[in-house]
């Protein structure tokens, strides 16, 4: 096998950003783009044949564009919006461009990576840029070689118009010489206004849409290389356990079965900024095809050492604990501003309530999967991953090889959500072609391993108490907020188990106090889609409609009277970010209004309804994004539920593909609707009590409500993500519907443990 890596020391590059153009076989322009920390640029000349640098563009001597797409697609479509930025900028025709992924370098791309809804804030302006400067080193070879002055030309759906004649030209025509054009500087680029926009704005399909529904093997668990070898890992059922033997010499004797052994666990690597078990100790079955493999891991009798597992760990034991804590402080104060006790002790009326969310699993439909080979000192890996810089490197450690003599490829991935940010897989297979020199080998999880050995959502509790003055103002907040930690010992809660301080209403009520609790469950954690907002937007939101029914107060009157009132300075950057993750904003209360009131006049709220029939608010601020979303939901008297139709308005900033952002709110819409009736992981004795989707049900096609997407899009405001904010308030706004309709309060998911249904 071929093996093509560059070299990944950073230490002598340029401190600045810069460009690198050169030519390339055949007659063409190649430009790429490496982004610094402090996300400024130094375009410099770079002399000489092909640089080491993966481009961002290639114009071939046919006319064709090649873009490269620098971040893993995992279905947000960023594969398709990433290059479409840069061609607005090139001014090209779509049509003329094909995408190709770009391989993994971060001293060529910076961070890659898809998590956070970072992949549009993060790239919208150097990709702009590394369009625009690709334009210009055209037009100035295209004066050069035309002999005319600069300013006589414009360029055009791929063309360069020399406007005094009309006479068009392509822009294959000046690649060669382009390439060897002064690398212009950043304030000589003129970046288009949006009214000046001929691709962006617009709605644009997958650039992969044709090659998915004709079957191509673009996803991870798609690859195949010759002489392949297929493998399963068996862990241990009781999270951390190590494996003493197993019965090998009964599986090593199945028909198709190559080979078994035991891999010891391998903890505390660092390389996702997360310190924890990279591989857990088990058991590779080594075979002939998945199903052999599979079939043998069926077989399998394992001898597990689980003293090193956290065998108390069990949710029913946190609910409990949980629920003797209700109604008191926490030990750790988060937030504490203005008077709570005098709030309190002056208030004309206080409500409390006890909320309730469990831990969820990601549930891709790909299951984890990772193809490795390791050959000659050096490892090459094809991984679905979320995080492929961190991915490579953790390779690296685990296959004792060093980076320069590593590369891993970036696949499709079928479904990331925030499961893939971690590669555990990949270390996995690495481990396991280490063993199997000179031999490729795929490594395939199956659903059961997939459920039992998540980074899952954790689960966690909220005691919420509300002061209200004699005219129903809020003038008092409390939350003892109840979430998890690894052991007794630990300091802070497990990962995306951590609460803010500035979500509503923290900073809109005068005194607040926050406070938390932790007990010990050492179920890995993770993010999921939307991290902690996914579940805050049900417990927030739903007391905050308790607390306005006991103001007497309408739910979208409450919340536009809580948000009027002047913005607040813009947090602080939170220590040990990656370069280039964008500052974080100022949250705007006059966007967040306009996205409650034009969502409920979309949805006509205040009308009319028949009787177990309801309209429902929900609004939420997450990832930069501002959403509100109103759902019509019906109940009768047997808790049967039908949503009929959900409303979603959304300010984003921008948005550069509607189709893309559309997909992802009504996705992101359904995801939450699932959560809300289905999601639930529990576990007893450390081990998952779910195994597949008998036991942890997906949302059916048949009870997907209608859904009504609309945008807000303010022309001076710059993209942020569209991934992720839409989910959390689709929960509150069915939840609170439910209550409107019935009467009954829903504070606790997943609802089909309360006897709810979808009809």
């Amino acid at each position: 096998m071929k093996f093509t890596k560059q070299n990944n020391n950073i230490t002598g590059l340029n401190r600045r950003q810069f460009f690198k153009v050169s030519g390339i076989a055949g007659g063409g322009l190649v430009l790429g783009l490496s982004m610094a920390s402090n996300r400024q640029a130094n375009a410099q000349a770079i002399d000489g044949d092909l640089v080491e640098i993966s481009p961002y563009v290639q114009i071939q001597s046919n006319g064709r564009v090649n873009i490269f797409s620098k971040n893993p697609e995992c279905g947000q479509g960023i594969k398709t919006g990433l290059p479409l930025i840069i061609a607005e900028e090139l001014d090209v025709r779509w049509e003329d461009v094909d995408v190709i992924q770009a391989d993994i370098d971060p001293t060529k791309y910076g961070l890659q990576l898809a998590g956070g809804s970072l992949s549009t804030p993060m790239n919208w302006m150097p990709m702009r840029q590394a369009g625009a400067m690709a334009r210009l080193m055209i037009l100035a070879a295209a004066a050069q070689q035309l002999y005319v002055p600069i300013a006589e030309l414009r360029t055009s759906e791929s063309k360069v118009i020399h406007t005094p004649t009309g006479n068009e030209y392509g822009y294959s025509e000046f690649a060669e010489l382009a390439a060897t054009m002064p690398i212009p500087e950043l304030d000589e680029l003129r970046l288009k206004d949006p009214s000046e926009f001929t691709l962006l704005g617009k709605r644009y399909t997958g650039v992969d849409n044709h090659q998915i529904v004709t079957g191509r093997p673009l996803f991870g668990i798609d690859q195949s290389l010759p002489n392949m070898v297929y493998a399963t890992y068996t862990k241990s059922p009781a999270l951390g356990g190590t494996a003493l033997s197993f019965n090998e010499a009964h599986i090593k004797s199945l028909d198709n079965v190559i080979d078994a052994f035991i891999i010891d666990p391998v903890g505390d690597i660092i390389v996702q900024g997360m310190n924890g078990a990279a591989i857990f100790g088990g058991v590779a079955i080594i075979a002939t095809s998945t199903w052999a493999a599979m079939k043998a891991k069926q077989e399998l009798e394992v001898v597990w050492d689980n003293s090193t597992a956290d065998t108390q760990a069990s949710w029913s034991g946190l609910v409990e604990k949980a629920l003797q804590m209700a109604g008191q402080d926490g030990p750790m104060e988060l937030l504490n501003t203005g008077d709570p006790d005098a709030a309190f002790a002056n208030a004309s009326k206080i409500v409390e309530s006890f909320y309730e969310f469990p831990y969820v699993s990601h549930v891709n439909l790909e299951p984890q999967n990772c193809t490795a080979l390791y050959e000659n000192g050096r490892i090459e890996v094809w991984a679905p991953s979320q995080t492929p810089t961190f991915g490579e490197a953790g390779v690296s450690v685990i296959a004792g090889v060093a980076p320069e003599n590593t590369v891993l490829n970036q696949t499709r991935i079928g479904g990331g959500f925030g499961r893939r940010l971690n590669n555990d897989y990949a270390y996995e297979v690495a481990a396991i072609a280490r063993r199997l020199e000179g031999t490729p080998v795929k490594l395939q999880w199956t659903r059961e391993d997939d459920m039992a050995f998540d980074f899952y959502r954790p689960g966690g509790f909220h005691s919420y108490r509300a002061a209200l003055d004699e005219s129903g103002k809020m003038i008092g907040f409390s939350d003892h907020f109840i979430s998890v930690a690894h052991d007794e010992n630990s300091q802070g809660p497990m990962a995306s188990a951590d609460l803010g301080t500035d979500i509503l209403p923290m900073e809109h009520v005068e005194n607040v106090r926050v406070t938390q609790s932790l007990q010990a469950a050492a179920v890995q954690t993770g993010p999921m889609r939307a991290p902690g907002s996914n579940a805050y937007g049900f417990t927030f939101q739903g007391f905050l409609h308790e607390v306005a029914e006991a103001a007497g107060k309408d739910y979208r009157d409450f919340l536009l009277e809580l948000l009027d009132q002047p913005d607040k300075p813009a947090p602080p950057m939170r220590e040990g970010m990656p370069p280039g993750i964008p500052a974080p904003v100022a949250f705007s209360n006059a966007r967040a209004r306009n996205v409650i009131s034009t969502v409920t006049d979309r949805a006509e709220w205040g009308r009319a309804m028949p009787e177990g029939r309801a309209l429902g608010l929900g609004f939420y601020y997450s990832h930069s994004g501002y959403v509100a979303q109103v759902a019509d939901v019906s109940v009768n008297s047997r808790k049967q539920v039908t949503v009929h139709k959900i409303w979603s308005v959304s300010d984003f900033g921008f948005i550069h593909n509607l189709s893309g952002a559309e997909n992802q709110v009504q996705g992101s819409i359904l995801d939450g609707l699932s959560q809300l009736m289905y999601a639930k992981i529990s576990f007893e004795g450390g081990v998952i009590e779910q195994s597949n989707f008998h036991q942890y049900p997906l949302l059916r096609m048949s009870h997907a409500p209608e859904v009504d997407v609309h945008f807000l899009q303010p022309m001076d405001v710059a993209p942020s993500g569209s991934g992720e904010p839409a989910l959390p308030p689709a929960l509150p706004a069915i939840a609170n519907a439910i209550y409107s309709a019935s009467g009954d309060r829903v504070r606790k998911t997943p609802l089909s443990e309360l006897g709810y249904s979808l009809v």
